[in-house]
């Protein structure tokens, strides 16, 4: 994908992302900050054709599921973390079958509160409100040429089918993700990177076959947002003007590496909103939970490998 051919979308969508931020801060309301935000906006304006099996409808649906489901555990259920997150995770996947479509940010919509403890409503109207805004400006982007249309056809696996691969990711999901939920080492799985895990899992996943480039990717998006970060609360600097140096970096760290993973725009942005235990944690366990997950999902789920069966080896 040419950064020199898609200059406006990449653009718009770094308004958006700032504009947020700059919202979040003025209303002091952290819940207006969604970082999923900039892995929809990579996938759904900044790629020439949407990264993900989904109608605009079903789309906005799903995301306000998920956020709706993610508060409505905090508020329901007094449970560790380790125990609800699973729910989310089992949530997600029953509602992308039954509707068939394929929008993984759900997980993050759904997760995300339990991790962050969100209790406030505005939550879940933040997230419509911003996939509904993504949504308009999509549509526009497709009437001035910008991006191909959809091409959503449904989709919905056998039951047996959706069962083994579903509950093979669940099953993982609470053998790694767990453990790190109930040892405080939150950052060891993150949303983005349940999202970037789940969406790996996939056997037609092209990042698959290059999972160094993909896990540098997100590494790097990890680092990026906790130097912004570490500017807002060492340097004092206004989050707004951060988040503009922030984006920047993270579209040259996409364009350099080749690898426009929405995940990543997430990861980066979710460093803004994180509790802040020190200056490095947040890049040290992220990326180390990104080395886990992505081999992981490369090299323990079924599908195309680099160097398995005829694919070509990942190029340095």
């Amino acid at each position: 994908m040419s950064l020199r051919r898609r200059w406006l979308p990449i653009l718009l969508a770094g308004v958006f992302v700032v504009a947020m931020v700059a919202l979040s801060g003025i209303l002091r309301c952290p819940e207006v900050l969604f970082p999923e935000t900039a892995a929809i906006l990579c996938g759904a304006w900044i790629q020439p054709s949407q990264a993900w099996n989904v109608d605009r409808r079903r789309m906005i649906g799903l995301m306000c599921a998920g956020s709706v489901f993610g508060l409505a555990v905090n508020l329901l259920l007094p449970w560790p973390l380790w125990l609800r997150a699973p729910l989310g995770y089992l949530f997600c996947a029953v509602a992308m079958n039954v509707v068939g479509a394929d929008m993984t940010p759900m997980l993050s919509a759904a997760i995300l509160p339990m991790v962050l403890g969100t209790r406030e409503w505005a939550y879940p109207v933040a997230v419509t409100t911003i996939v509904c805004l993504v949504c308009l400006g999509q549509v526009k982007l497709e009437r001035l040429g910008l991006r191909e249309k959809i091409d959503y056809r449904t989709f919905r696996l056998a039951p047996r089918e959706a069962f083994v691969a579903w509950g093979r990711r669940l099953l993982v999901f609470c053998v790694l993700a767990c453990p790190a939920f109930a040892t405080g080492n939150a950052y060891l799985a993150v949303p983005p990177l349940l999202v970037a895990y789940t969406e790996l899992t996939r056997p037609d996943m092209t990042l698959r076959l290059r999972p160094r480039r993909t896990w540098c990717t997100l590494a790097l998006a990890a680092l990026v947002g906790c130097a912004a970060r570490n500017a807002v609360e060492y340097l004092h600097a206004p989050a707004w003007l951060v988040a503009i140096f922030a984006f920047a970096a993270l579209v040259l760290v996409w364009d350099r590496l080749h690898v426009w993973m929405p995940p990543a725009g997430a990861l980066m942005l979710l460093a803004f909103l994180a509790p802040w235990p020190g200056p490095w944690t947040y890049f040290v366990e992220a990326t180390i939970g990104a080395a886990v997950w992505v081999l992981v999902a490369v090299y323990l789920f079924p599908g195309i490998r680099p160097g398995v069966a005829g694919a070509p080896a990942e190029k340095p």
